[in-house]
């Protein structure tokens, strides 16, 4: 009774989900995995086999020479939803179930590259009196450098809402100094006080509010080779995409999309934006 694998049981959940990621994404499961990975006695780990096998047994079959089981074409999933970014960390990362180290194996790394973007993270210490006042309805004195104005300057804010563009976090905020709500990179701050107490409400942030449904379509000087490509790439079934996006962010949108306001193109040139 005490080897008996109750699904209820979160350890034994967790045990049998990695059942499940091993042969949805290795192929193959064996009894020695769970006894390594969680520490588990070869009793136990026969228990939760066999429990597994009960719940989704279909497309599974145990092959005796390599003492393991194997998953077919017709295996689905029923206890996690699979993601590519999952298989990566535990088969290539050498981050499996149990494991007491995040290191990479090192017979793995080579079949692994990561592209590290430059950090443009901004500071706890910083964004905590942001963060502050956001939630608390308050203004404060920031040091913000800017790009476009090619300026260092003391500007009082009055935080509004958080937003992350892909690369890095800004703050909606109403500026007092240049009485317009903006987009502030928060790392961009180097000085932050500490927030205060705020008079009136600044007036409502009519681009933040308001959502904007942009149409992209593909670039038709493409080749239809090119664009066949492109609709396998992005799940598309015809020619044109349509995201829901603020319109206060809809510019960093169209960056990603190597699309300026105007809608010139940039490269890659796979879309432009759909004006029909």
């Amino acid at each position: 009774m005490a080897n008996k694998t109750n699904d209820e049981n979160w350890a034994a959940r967790e045990r049998l989900r990695a059942v499940e990621v091993m042969l949805w994404w290795r192929g193959w499961a064996g009894r020695s995995d769970l006894v390594e990975w969680f520490g588990i006695s070869p009793a136990q780990a026969s228990s939760d086999f066999q429990k597994y096998l009960l719940m989704n047994g279909k497309g599974i079959s145990y092959q005796t020479s390599r003492k393991r089981y194997e998953a077919g074409a017709d295996f689905k999933c029923l206890l996690h939803e699979p993601s590519l970014e999952e298989a990566v960390g535990v088969f290539l990362g050498g981050r499996m179930p149990g494991a007491k180290s995040d290191e990479a194996a090192p017979e793995m790394s080579a079949r692994l590259a990561i592209l590290k973007l430059p950090k443009r993270e901004a500071p706890a210490a910083l964004s905590r009196p942001v963060f502050s006042a956001l939630l608390a309805g308050q203004r404060l004195r920031v040091l913000y450098h800017s790009v476009n104005s090619n300026s260092v300057a003391w500007r009082y804010l009055r935080p509004g809402a958080l937003a992350w563009d892909g690369r890095r976090w800004h703050v909606r905020a109403w500026c007092e100094t240049r009485e317009a709500w903006r987009d502030f990179a928060l790392g961009r701050i180097s000085k932050a006080d500490w927030p205060e107490a705020a008079e009136g409400q600044p007036p409502e942030d009519e681009d933040w509010n308001q959502w904007e449904t942009v149409r992209f379509k593909i670039n038709p000087e493409l080749e239809d080779e090119s664009k066949n490509s492109i609709r396998i790439d992005y799940g598309l079934d015809g020619e044109r995409m349509e995201i829901r996006v603020r319109r206060a962010l809809k510019g960093y949108l169209l960056a990603e999309m190597f699309i300026d306001e105007e809608g010139h193109r940039g490269l890659p040139n796979h879309f432009v934006i759909d004006d029909g």
